[in-house]
């Protein structure tokens, strides 16, 4: 019972626990799904749901959210120079958030409309939590308040996302399907770890690296959200093959600040260079993208899902791992640093990224590289939740509370 009330007491515990647990569950979900599709057998799902739809929903939404609200409840306080929430105010929309986050899990092997209650509970617990945050922007004296608002309007982008999946779920609208993972990709998730990134890589650097200084002007933010919700637009509009006016000069732009924040001098540190090499992959996910809009406009449908992959699993997973794993190791009173188990687990990451965009190009190879790269998955989160995991029912190393 100790245990399990140190979980509430930091925002980072009850939402990152929560957060991993929703990952290995959808990720083993998935991964079997997958196995039974190789031998012709149908997914473990309910009545009127489709695996891949529901696989993209629980990807997107099922546990990045959650990662995001402890990110942002932990370090949003310091952006905006106010204190940090008590339990009374984050534990009762946190605790809804978390429960109903997990009847995603049950609700999608029940069947559609016991899902699309599960969204609309979850809508409901993400409304409450964008509030809280949003109500200690309105409080704070800080001058730079920019990430932290541009995160609440994501946060916004990304509530409508669960919305349109509770439509889907509901009627069986295909365009409300498209919305939810076009809003959650280009308008919540990719927004959202540009300004964390904007926010924290540079600085993180500087702390590390002194010989590197933290640049980060106002109009690269600009620039990082205004390319995603472009791209965004563009796709909603049914205008894929233009997505490249957005696509090539974002690619351009995060290839550069990858090199100017300083991803060579990075790897003097291990959890320093998991930042920037999570970053780097945005940069090739535009690229890709961009090419296989070019492509379309010439008439050719090519490449398939591995631009969104390398989007999800290289720059976003990616990302978040290395982030949440800083976080959890200067929030528990330990060296912020990469042991030799986080270190190779964020490598298999790295491969399973590179395999699963390399299935969608290597047609001839896909089953296997799928399966390889779902598994390789698997393993990376597997290793990384017995190593942090325990992280969030302990006392901290340093006997400091929080």
């Amino acid at each position: 019972m100790l245990a399990l009330k140190r979980l509430f007491d930091a925002p980072h515990r009850l939402f990152f626990f929560t957060g991993a647990v929703q990952l290995l569950l959808a990720s083993a979900w998935w991964a079997l799904t997958l196995a039974l599709r190789s031998q012709g057998m149908p997914a473990p799902l309910g009545e009127g749901l489709d695996a891949p739809r529901v696989h993209a929903f629980l990807m997107i939404y099922g546990f990045f959210p959650l990662f995001i609200f402890g990110f942002l409840f932990t370090a949003g306080p310091r952006w905006l120079a106010v204190a940090t929430p008590t339990p009374r105010e984050y534990l009762p929309p946190g605790l809804w958030a978390c429960a109903s986050a997990l009847l995603l899990q049950y609700s999608a092997r029940v069947g559609a409309t016991a899902m699309a209650a599960a969204c609309l509970l979850f809508l409901s617990a993400w409304v409450w939590m964008a509030g809280c945050f949003v109500r200690m922007i309105v409080v704070s004296p800080a001058e730079d308040r920019e990430h932290a608002i541009l995160a609440a309007g994501a946060l916004g982008i990304g509530a409508c996302g669960v919305l349109a999946m509770a439509v889907w779920l509901a009627t069986g609208s295909e365009p409300a399907a498209r919305m939810m993972e076009t809003l959650g990709l280009w308008g919540f998730l990719v927004p959202t770890f540009c300004i964390v990134c904007h926010r924290m890589i540079p600085f993180f650097t500087a702390s590390v690296l002194p010989f590197v200084s933290p640049w980060r002007p106002g109009w690269t933010l600009t620039a990082l959200v205004s390319g995603s919700l472009a791209h965004g637009i563009l796709a909603l509009g049914g205008l894929e093959a233009w997505t490249w006016v957005a696509d090539l000069p974002m690619a351009v732009a995060a290839a550069s600040l990858a090199v100017r924040w300083g991803i060579a001098q990075s790897f003097a540190n291990r959890l320093l260079a998991m930042l920037h090499v999570g970053f780097a992959w945005l940069g090739i996910a535009y690229l890709l993208h961009a090419l296989q809009s070019l492509l379309r406009l010439a008439g050719i449908e090519a490449l398939g899902l591995a631009p969104v992959h390398a989007l999800t699993i290289g720059f976003l997973a990616s990302t978040a791992l290395a982030m949440v794993s800083r976080v959890s190791c200067g929030h528990s009173g330990r060296t912020l640093a990469a042991d030799r188990l986080t270190w190779c687990a964020f490598w298999l990451l790295q491969c399973a990224a590179v395999l699963r965009v390399t299935a969608d190009i290597w047609r001839g190879a896909y089953g296997g590289l799928t399966l390889a790269a779902a598994a390789l998955w698997l393993a990376c989160f597997a290793a990384w939740s017995w190593r942090y995991l325990p992280a969030y029912w302990r006392p901290r190393a340093d006997g400091r509370p929080g």
